[in-house]
């Protein structure tokens, strides 16, 4: 399995994997989290995370909360090795995916691709429904 990570600010990453373990179980059980707190600077946990994937061979696979963040800013910056992944944008749909997809093997890039398309996919919007329209599902 991969080593994955969920990143975010404040306690979303946390919440994430509450809720992505809700639905896996124990299959999310090794998954780790990042939180930037207030008075934490993001630099720190990255130099931290660029010291243990410089030793080893263990692919690690991120998911961000937001693309342009200062936690996606630092840590994208780990994409440069060749074991770590860096994903933006983390929902519950890609997080889920994420999990799933890295139990015993590497994720590849298109794998990753695959599973953006599939996220962007789970997101809708629906407004003014009425009951006809309710007919059709």
């Amino acid at each position: 399995m991969s080593r994955v990570i969920f990143a975010s600010h404040g306690g979303l990453s946390k919440g994430m994997k509450d809720s992505v373990s809700m639905i896996v179980g124990d299959l999310a059980k090794d998954v780790e989290t990042y939180s930037l707190l207030p008075g934490q600077n993001p630099e720190d946990y990255y130099l931290d995370l660029l010291k243990e994937a410089k030793e080893s061979e263990e692919q690690i696979v991120i998911l961000c909360d937001i693309k342009g963040g200062s936690v996606h800013t630092a840590l994208s910056k780990l994409a440069v090795l060749d074991n770590v992944m860096v994903f933006s944008g983390m929902n519950m749909g890609l997080a889920l995916d994420v999990v799933m997809k890295s139990l015993g093997q590497n994720l590849e890039l298109a794998d990753a691709n695959d599973l953006i398309e599939a996220a962007k996919e789970g997101m809708t919007v629906m407004n003014g429904m009425t009951s006809e329209d309710d007919e059709d599902f």
